[in-house]
């Protein structure tokens, strides 16, 4: 009989918590699974602890070298039975309804193709150190949150096997596949799909000091930037980001550094260019507004600081900044979406071949 579920796991010298993982997943209440894992290259005794498994569902394949998480959870993907495949890293917990909840959730909710979920966090020795909330629960503040992020606890995944076919896999750019291939692979499905995460914890994850993430934060990092810059220039339609404005609204969002008036403008352009588009696209008159109340009004609040607390403003730029904050005060309770339709948001736009 064929499984319901194929759990997908990729390890590379994980010795220290595998057996864990893969006992969280033998004992789930959904027992009708298959457990795929992929040995990428292991030199620590990762293959004996796998090797020591006689449970008919546990499938293991070995990689005479290390080619990766991406290519090794690809490989795996291949080999999937079942119509939904969840996510494990070869570190973290599943609970043991997680499998059984994320099933049921699929099963009666047609529209969606990718579900994840909140998740408890642990730290190396498995103590419970909090819950991770922050993921949005529903497509639109999913599809809004990938143009900046990865809103999905990748490992709390799962997802229909259908909507992959036709489509390419974990990234093999060398540039991403090895840090943020997670992120590439959900921004791509939800182009063509839905989504949403199940606001309760379903999984355990494991706050590793020694793992990928930590060891490679920085990298991490400026491949998050690109991926986003990769997803905004998608929703607009356009070939390549202006640096400059992309420049500016960073800067206007992260940090109290020099900014001129040009730059403010550049930044607010590219901004309500980026949520008229969205709004356009997937939301509703009545969803707009609420969209508006929830991300303009931070941009009004960052505003007002920079006039107040950023030592680098000249009188102009601060000008700049007071009008921009009364507009957003001003439009975000309107039907309207928000107006900035001067000379700058026209240069955006021009710059990007879409005027």
């Amino acid at each position: 009989m064929e499984p319901r579920v194929s759990v997908i796991m990729a390890v590379y010298n994980g010795e220290r918590y595998l057996r864990e993982a893969v006992d969280s997943i033998l004992v789930q209440s959904l027992s009708d699974l298959e457990l795929i894992v992929v040995n990428d290259g292991s030199s620590d005794k990762t293959p004996e602890i796998l090797a020591s498994y006689t449970d008919p569902r546990v499938r293991v394949l070995h990689n005479e070298r290390n080619v990766g998480q991406a290519a090794a959870r690809n490989t795996a993907i291949s080999l999937a039975r079942a119509p939904y495949i969840a996510i494990q890293d070869a570190d973290d917990v599943a609970l043991p309804y997680r499998l059984h909840g994320q099933f049921c959730f699929l099963e009666t909710n047609a529209s969606i193709s990718l579900v994840g979920s909140h998740a408890v966090t642990i730290d190396e020795h498995g103590r419970e150190q909090g819950t991770l909330t922050s993921p949005p629960a529903e497509d639109k503040d999913i599809k809004w949150e990938l143009l900046f992020r990865n809103p999905f606890i990748h490992s709390s995944v799962m997802m229909r096997r259908s909507i992959l076919d036709g489509m390419r896999l974990y990234t093999d750019d060398p540039a991403l596949c090895r840090v943020v291939e997670d992120y590439e692979l959900i921004s791509r499905i939800n182009r063509v799909a839905r989504s949403a995460n199940i606001p309760e914890p379903l999984q355990k994850y494991r706050l590793n000091p020694r793992g990928v993430s930590a060891r490679t934060h920085s990298e991490q990092q400026r491949q998050v930037e690109e991926i986003s810059k990769r997803n905004i220039c998608w929703l607009l339609g356009w070939t390549e980001m202006d640096p400059c404005a992309w420049g500016a609204l960073k800067q206007f969002s992260l940090n109290w550094a020099p900014l001129t008036a040009d730059q403010v403008s550049r930044a607010l352009a590219l901004n309500e260019t980026i949520h008229e588009t969205f709004a356009s696209r997937y939301l509703t008159r009545d969803l707009a507004g609420h969209h508006r109340r929830r991300y303009y009004l931070p941009w009004a609040r960052r505003a007002l600081a920079q006039v107040r607390r950023n030592p680098h403003l000249d009188y102009r730029c601060r000008g700049v900044m007071l009008g921009a904050a009364a507009k957003f005060l001003f439009n975000t309770w309107r039907p309207g979406l928000l107006s900035f339709s001067d000379d700058s948001t026209s240069s955006v736009r021009e710059q990007q071949g879409q005027v």
